[in-house]
């Protein structure tokens, strides 16, 4: 199988007319999408007129979606049924798994995994309606990681990859998420995972640290890059991708042109 990967197109701009015509070149089976699927508040309805001029205006692929913390200031329930609206939108809950037989793809929704990185996004944009509530932010990560575990513990797949919107590592202006390195990196090293995909911060980067990390968030908007010990020199734009098969997994990015910017592989053990 092989997957375009990026988040954060929720703008109409050139830099995602770049995406669109690079989804089109390189013509993948489907797309990771990495959240903040619309900005700036995410939609209000499954009719709403932002489907149309931000979503199947540009994109014609089966869409892996899941939510950015824009997306949760809008409407989380729209945005999962318009899944059986369009079958190309696919995002039955906030987090979910399809599992093939070589590659077992994880979506997460890191906006309840990280309260308190959701709670200074919400807070840097100048929302009010934002509410916290501790218990009832422990019990819904507490939820969210136990589904997680189960699915890692069973999952028979050759390949493991988790996507959510904040990253683990970047380098980036967000920059790492601790609330991530505490509860999901763990899980991700115990299992075995392979790839952990994310966006909110809008470059590319790369670090290994038992997982493979990538930030793809450039889907349409652009933002600085620092050079940092243990991450890829890459340039501040590009595209992941991944591409699977019974005995290997290829991943990397690709700049707006669609030359290979980076590639590595992993082979079955």
């Amino acid at each position: 199988m092989y997957f375009l990967c990026f988040g954060d197109w929720g703008e109409n701009t050139t830099l995602k007319q770049q995406v669109k015509e690079l989804v089109e070149k390189k013509n993948p089976d489907a797309i990771l999408s990495l959240g903040d699927n619309f900005y700036d508040r995410g939609v209000h309805t499954t009719f709403d007129a932002m489907w149309t001029t931000h979503y199947t205006t540009y994109f014609f692929k089966p869409f892996f979606a899941i939510l950015g913390n824009h997306d949760h200031l809008g409407s989380i329930q729209a945005q999962i049924n318009y899944s059986l609206m369009n079958s190309l939108w696919i995002m039955p809950r906030r987090f979910y798994d399809r599992a093939y037989e070589e590659v077992h793809l994880i979506a997460i929704d890191t906006y309840e995994m990280a309260p308190t990185e959701s709670m200074l996004n919400a807070m840097a944009m100048g929302e009010n309606t934002y509410k916290t509530n501790a218990f009832l932010e422990k019990l819904k990560r507490e939820e969210q990681l136990r589904w997680l575990e189960y699915v890692l513990q069973h999952s028979k797949s050759t390949w493991k990859i988790v996507f959510g919107h904040y990253p683990i590592y970047s380098n980036g202006p967000h920059g790492d998420t601790d609330e991530l390195h505490k509860t999901l990196l763990p899980l991700l090293k115990k299992y075995k995972v392979h790839l952990y995909l994310s966006g909110h911060d809008h470059n590319i980067c790369y670090r290994e640290d038992g997982v493979h990390c990538l930030v793809s968030g450039c889907g349409s908007r652009q933002s600085h890059t620092s050079i940092r010990p243990g991450f890829a020199l890459l340039p501040s734009t590009g595209v992941a991708y991944v591409r699977t098969s019974p005995k290997e997994l290829t991943f990397g990015f690709y700049g707006m042109n669609g030359e290979t910017l980076m590639e590595k592989s992993i082979s079955v053990e």
